[in-house]
């Protein structure tokens, strides 16, 4: 439920726009002044604010100004609101960084429609910056290691392909494609000697090395996000098999998400028929004897029969993703 810091230092006027919140499904959180939302935007985190900008022991004025200027409440959109003969009050409002304004008395209609805008800009340009850091992780993930980053980005198109023949909706589909990629982000967190070491890791390295799921899954999961939820979702869980004998939790069969259970075939059939400086890429027909392999030990069964049923299309995405 989104949350709506509402402050007017008039009750009847909290009261009336309240009642139409609440209906919409806001949970609503009420301020007398502009000190006291002050003080709840410290300890709380909203959606969004309602500014009435005349109010006694701090207006929304200086309130507005505050809340604009700290970069832990700039981002949250903020509408004021107003008398209707009030322009310059208005103008000066908006030049503090409010994001709209509402006029006094509510127009109903007007109420919904500029608070249902606002959220929905915020959210896009939340999403927007989210897509944006993880482009930027992925990155910083491909120069620390010997990936490529057509690798990623196939991994991103073999998962959302896979994905859609699981039944998976569009919307979702489109996340996967996003997240799917930053399966290995954790890799920064993991040295050098390691992780670009030639030969095979000793049994301490490889314990070392299996930290990259948790490292990935501490990285993606400080903002409660679809996109955000399922990229560390898909860190934390890629490295499951499904006989338990997986990192970093033993999760098996069902207990691993299906996004985890797709990825997983995604990046290790990838992997297989890519050339790295330290291997010779397989051959598919190869690949393909190593996946059926394991079925029902490495891999979700069902999920890898959808994924062999559709290989052609498979291949042909990897063909239209070549290593430059």
């Amino acid at each position: 439920m989104q949350r709506v810091l509402l402050c007017d230092d008039e009750m009847m006027n909290r009261k009336l726009a309240s009642k139409i919140l609440v209906k919409e499904g806001y949970e609503v959180v009420e301020a007398e002044n502009g000190e006291e939302a002050l003080a709840l935007l410290d300890n709380e985190s909203f959606d969004l604010i309602l500014m009435d900008l005349m109010m006694p022991v701090m207006d929304g004025f200086e309130a507005t100004k505050k809340i604009k200027e700290n970069e832990n409440t700039a981002t949250i959109p903020l509408i004021i609101i107003s008398a209707l003969s009030d322009k310059e009050a208005i103008h000066k409002g908006l030049s503090l960084g409010a994001d709209d304004y509402l006029l006094k008395p509510f127009d109903l209609i007007e109420f919904r429609l500029r608070i249902s805008n606002a959220l929905k800009m915020s959210r896009l340009q939340n999403s927007k910056s989210e897509k944006e850091i993880l482009c930027i992780m992925a990155k910083m993930a491909e120069y620390r290691d010997n990936e490529t980053s057509q690798h990623t980005v196939r991994v991103g198109e073999f998962s959302a392909f896979l994905a859609k023949l699981w039944g998976w909706d569009n919307e979702r589909v489109e996340l996967m494609r996003l997240t799917a990629p930053m399966h290995d982000v954790g890799k920064v967190g993991i040295a050098d000697s390691i992780l670009l070491k030639p030969g095979k890791l000793t049994e301490d390295e490889f314990e070392i090395m299996k930290n990259h799921a948790y490292i990935g899954y501490q990285l993606l999961t400080h903002k409660e996000t679809p996109l955000l939820k399922l990229a560390a979702e898909i860190a934390y869980t890629h490295h499951e098999k499904y006989d338990g004998s997986g990192y970093p939790r033993g999760l098996k069969g069902d207990e691993i998400p299906e996004s985890g259970a797709i990825v997983a075939i995604a990046d290790v059939f990838d992997a297989l028929t890519s050339e790295r400086p330290y291997k010779k890429a397989f051959s598919i027909e190869k690949t393909l004897e190593i996946l059926k392999d394991g079925s029902g030990k490495h891999f979700h069964p069902e999920i890898l029969s959808l994924f062999l049923e559709n290989i052609d299309k498979v291949i042909a995405i990897k063909e239209a993703h070549k290593d430059v």
